[in-house]
């Protein structure tokens, strides 16, 4: 097991010219600048890894799935597990937080907290008259009628756009009684990720009706953020979507991923609608897993607990926010 503190430093060691997506970036190293990042490696698999810590607790992140550069016997799990051994002993690692809706982890390390998880990802090698009809008729429907009805899309990284995205994305963030992450928040992820992020937005008579925003590279597109003002005029986030696969095909991205899909969510709930529009563009349902792992109990529940009280205090409420595992572990335990 070794680490390299740099992306050029691991190519270096192990001459691996290939491409690795967007989450292995510097671009994307650079949103958590203040924070330890480095990639971990051995014979066949690399990983990054993003380091948090505060008083006397550390505890980390894996930003995406494990990369396997060079074929050999060594698997997923057992790379995942030689991982969490070398963190806890090596970088005094106490816990590993869910994994991010983006990746795609196949398998999971032993003793850890997990569900089943995927994206929708469609691949942008076939022709564009085959993506369009893989897409579902209502959808092929309201973009015709978004398109004809005079709905336009813009993309960029410019001030208007990340102004007009953080107007729907206030009122998106209100539907369910949250608070938008604030305009400086997207201005901090254009800046850093650069070339390696866009910004979509769909108008209607000047008025912005549907936003997005793609973490990208040429392995593939992230759908990341999504928003919508209230009431937005028919088809304009069909519209939007559709424009950014043929910008991301002509770019000569290879994938695009909607990012994140409860398996057998709940019909009643609100995740149904929302994957629904994801699956209706004509994806395959890459099926894998979310996880998070403690390496230290006894700090890890003396962080929950002053966690806790921290909440109680600010907001007069001691809950922890559950997070997706917290959710959906009941349906398979």
């Amino acid at each position: 097991m070794k680490v390299a503190e740099s992306l050029r430093e691991f190519r270096d060691v192990v001459r691996f010219n290939g491409d690795l997506n967007v989450f292995f970036s510097e671009n994307y190293m650079a949103l958590d600048a203040n924070k330890e990042y480095f990639y971990i490696y051995t014979e066949n698999y690399v990983m990054p890894v993003l380091v948090s810590e505060k008083w006397f607790f550390r505890w980390c992140q894996f930003t995406s799935e494990p990369f396997q550069y060079k074929v050999g016997k060594e698997d997923v799990k057992s790379f995942l597990n030689q991982v969490c051994v070398f963190l806890k002993k090596e970088k005094g690692i106490q816990w590993i937080t869910i994994t991010p809706a983006s990746s795609f982890f196949s398998d999971v390390p032993d003793d850890s907290l997990s569900v089943p998880f995927g994206s929708h990802v469609i691949d942008l090698s076939l022709d564009e008259d085959v993506l369009f009809a893989n897409i579902h008729s209502k959808h092929r429907n309201v973009i015709k009628k978004a398109e004809k009805e005079g709905v336009i899309v813009v993309s960029g990284r410019d001030d208007k756009l990340i102004e007009d995205y953080h107007k729907i994305d206030i009122q998106t963030w209100e539907r369910s009684n949250r608070k938008a992450s604030g305009e400086n928040s997207i201005r901090r992820i254009v800046d850093s990720l650069k070339d390696n992020v866009v910004i979509y937005m769909a108008y209607k008579d000047n008025e912005p009706q549907s936003g997005a925003i793609f973490f990208y590279n040429k392995v593939m597109c992230y759908y990341m953020h999504g928003a919508n003002k209230n009431n937005p005029f028919t088809g304009s986030g069909n519209l939007l979507q559709w424009q950014a696969i043929k910008d991301m095909k002509a770019a000569g991205v290879k994938k695009y991923s909607f990012v994140g899909c409860r398996i057998n969510e709940d019909e009643n709930s609100k995740y149904h609608g929302i994957q629904r529009f994801k699956e209706r563009f004509g994806g395959d349902l890459i099926q894998g897993f979310v996880f998070k792992k403690v390496l230290n109990k006894f700090k890890f529940n003396v962080f929950q607990i002053i966690f806790s009280v921290s909440n109680l205090v600010k907001n007069g409420k001691a809950s922890v926010s559950k997070d997706i595992i917290d959710e959906e572990i009941h349906k398979w335990q």
